[in-house]
């Protein structure tokens, strides 16, 4: 059965996960968790040229990945029409959290034609695509990098963004890869919990899960690092519909 796209509306949230084909890994290396994650800058935030860069370019690290030439006009594309909410990538898979501000994007192409898509998978298209390409030549293979094309899940209410934003940052813990979420380089979790910290590149926009916390960080360390009482469990297991779409079995309860 094909999958069914949801129906993006401003402000709605969206869960976007992905596998590697044949559940093979899609992260081999650190260089390439920051490659998908200088991917996502570079469509969210958007990366200055060299000339304008403000901090010193690394000299170990061209400061645009090659790829990115190839598709020069998404840099900063999606900065005011995407938010990323939360994510975690796992050696096999990854989970995204995101908010649409804007449903569609408009660019003006040569010759002065405008072109508009929806804006929440044109940008999970761009970032798949690009990272495949990446993976493929870093690691001389050939073929699908991803089992299919990626899922979207809408998250319908409040109860349902907080469960699975614990969900995301816990994934790590499930797997048995770390003791505690923040001790798993390839979240954002760390940034959430951590006052103070300054990040090389801030992608993600804490202030809805914040939202929720009179004491903030605090207030979602406890809540996402709290055991999982049968009322939340039930909510994340609706939520998670079909077992397929948990990708590494069971949720944190389990």
């Amino acid at each position: 059965m094909p999958l069914r796209r949801p129906d993006y509306i401003e402000q709605g949230v969206y869960h976007v996960y992905n596998r590697g084909v044949a559940r093979l890994p899609i992260f081999l290396h650190a260089d390439d968790y920051n490659d998908f994650r200088d991917i996502l800058t570079y469509l969210l935030k958007g990366i200055p040229s060299k000339k304008d860069a403000i901090l010193p370019v690394p000299k170990d690290k061209p400061y645009l990945p090659v790829t990115y030439k190839a598709d020069p006009l998404s840099n900063g594309l999606f900065r005011s029409s995407v938010d990323l909410i939360a994510y975690c990538l796992m050696p096999n898979h990854f989970h995204l959290l995101f908010q649409v501000k804007k449903v569609e994007v408009k660019v003006e192409k040569p010759a002065g034609r405008i072109a508009s898509f929806q804006a929440l998978p044109e940008l999970v298209r761009r970032l798949c695509i690009t990272y495949g390409h990446k993976f493929n030549s870093r690691y001389r293979r050939t073929g699908a990098v991803y089992q299919g094309r990626f899922r979207v899940k809408p998250v319908p209410n409040d109860s349902n963004l907080l469960q699975v934003a614990r969900y995301i940052h816990l994934n790590p813990v499930v797997a048995g890869l770390v003791k505690k979420p923040e001790q798993w380089p390839n979240s954002d979790y760390h940034d959430y919990v951590l006052s103070g910290r300054i990040a090389s590149f801030q992608i993600t926009n804490s202030n809805l899960l914040l939202s929720y916390f009179r004491t903030k960080r605090v207030g979602y360390r406890e809540f996402v690092e709290a055991p999982i009482n049968e009322i939340e469990s039930e909510i994340l297991g609706k939520y998670f519909t079909d077992q397929n779409e948990k990708l590494e079995g069971s949720h944190p309860s389990m």
